[in-house]
């Protein structure tokens, strides 16, 4: 079980203590995430914080510090349960674990997944669906079906990595009737799934191509969630994928690119999250108050997960970014990096003669980002294709971070960024003529924009 103290979130097991510390506390010099045995431990003492005080709970016989020899003192502020944590750890010296409830009264949703048959994220060939009750399954369903018309084939790479191949469909319903019985499953449910915005980006995509109306649901992002709970210190991992995240909360193993049971792992992690940040309530309620707007997918537009001081984006706001036109190419943003051919990666993208809009206001830096971000104080122009990001909404985070963002590469041009294009630019042509003559020009894939504009983690198939 998971307590919230004072500058921190600490799991009770039968072994030990495990602290994950907010990020003020950690920036005052606690470890981020700290283990505490219990091996030799001798007993607990309670004082309960009053509406003014801090309490404590004093744990005896271990190594910490702050009481005796041996002791370890923890901070209770007013109104967090020192008494519910102090029963815990008794329980554990007794041998009786915790008892590994997710209860988290109020949070309901429906965690979804899609996996696909190419590199178009509308060729949705599974869809799985798990509905929580109080942070806890309740329910789950799994849908094979037929890509939308006209997105029938099965890449090879696709087929690698979730092992779905045509003849699993070849009896399975179309896409559109899945999709349907999904929305009735999903009732009035927010949506959550790892990268909320490419799961609803596929579904939108998929119904579109199957010439099908699209439901406005809610979304949230465990992506989004488990980043946030990164910067406050709640966990530490080695990276945001569903597979290290699921691993880092204790969820059990799971095969990953089954669609049910990413799904599963994105609301176990939500769930998780929500113990450790110590809340109660609606899934609205949790990213409200971890500063998140929730997103939205609708017939015009889907708008992603963001954080509340972000702009308010419109679907006129986000463009070409979620409405995948027909001048554009087709939707994935993975292929270049996981698609080969003999060694070689390919370059996917718009052809030559095809538009990719550029938005006409350049925004102004902001002179208060942080000044050892890798984008501050950098002059930044992009070239290529960003789907399903719209170079509004990347000039506009690049801003935000101090960067100056330039149209076009000039003797000023400290970084340009290459997205997917089906040749090399005239753009990047021009970056490697001035790197040739000594101008120092960085030039980043697209994969490194968007980590720095904590928009990564390439979308699952």
């Amino acid at each position: 079980m998971s307590y919230t103290a004072h500058g921190a979130v600490i799991d009770v097991t039968a072994e030990a203590l495990v602290f994950r510390r907010s990020l003020l506390a950690s920036s005052l010099g606690a470890p981020a995430h700290e283990s505490l045995s219990l091996a030799g431990a001798t007993g607990v003492e309670c004082t309960e914080p009053t509406a003014t005080g801090f309490g404590q709970v004093i744990v005896h016989g271990t190594s910490g510090s702050g009481g005796g020899a041996g002791d370890t003192v923890i901070r209770f502020a007013p109104g967090q349960d020192a008494t519910a944590f102090a029963q815990a750890v008794e329980a554990a010296l007794r041998g009786e674990a915790p008892a590994a409830s997710t209860r988290v009264q109020g949070l309901n949703f429906t965690a979804v997944d899609v996996e696909t048959a190419n590199d178009n994220w509308g060729s949705v060939c599974q869809i799985g669906a798990v509905r929580f009750r109080d942070g806890e399954e309740t329910e789950s369903r799994t849908w094979l079906c037929t890509p939308p018309p006209g997105l029938e084939h099965f890449d090879d790479v696709n087929i690698s990595i979730h092992g779905i191949t045509p003849d699993d469909v070849a009896d399975a319903s179309p896409f559109a009737d899945a999709a349907a019985e999904l929305f009735d499953f999903l009732g009035s449910d927010t949506m959550v799934a790892h990268n909320a915005q490419f799961d609803s980006t596929a579904l939108r995509s998929g119904l579109k191509k199957s010439a099908a109306p699209v439901p406005e649901i809610r979304l949230a992002c465990s992506l989004a969630l488990a980043r946030d709970a990164s910067r406050a210190g709640v966990i530490d991992v080695a990276n945001h994928k569903l597979p290290t995240v699921a691993s880092y909360i204790g969820a059990e193993d799971f095969h990953h690119h089954e669609a049910t049971a990413d799904a599963r792992a994105a609301g176990e992690i939500v769930s998780a999250l929500a113990q450790r940040f110590g809340h109660s309530g609606s899934i609205e309620d949790l990213f409200t108050t971890r500063d998140f707007a929730l997103g939205t997918l609708s017939e015009e537009s889907v708008i992603p997960v963001l954080r509340a001081n972000t702009a308010p984006l419109s679907a006129a706001d986000l463009g070409a970014g979620t409405d995948f036109r027909d001048k554009t190419r087709m939707a994935g943003t993975t292929s270049g990096a996981k698609k080969k051919s003999s060694g070689s990666a390919q370059r996917r993208g718009p052809a030559p003669w095809q538009s990719v809009s550029t938005p006409d206001t350049i925004p102004d830096p902001n002179p208060d980002a942080d000044p050892e971000g890798a984008l501050f104080g950098q002059n930044v122009t992009l070239t290529g294709d960003f789907e399903p990001f719209d170079k509004g909404l990347l000039w506009s985070k690049i801003a935000e971070r101090g960067g100056k963002v330039g149209k076009n590469v000039t003797k000023k041009t400290t970084i340009l960024v290459v997205g997917q294009w089906a040749t090399k630019t005239s753009k990047e042509k021009r970056a490697e003529e001035l790197q040739g003559k000594g101008q120092n020009i960085e030039i980043w894939q697209t994969d490194k924009l968007l980590e720095e504009l904590q928009l990564d983690e390439a979308p699952p198939f």
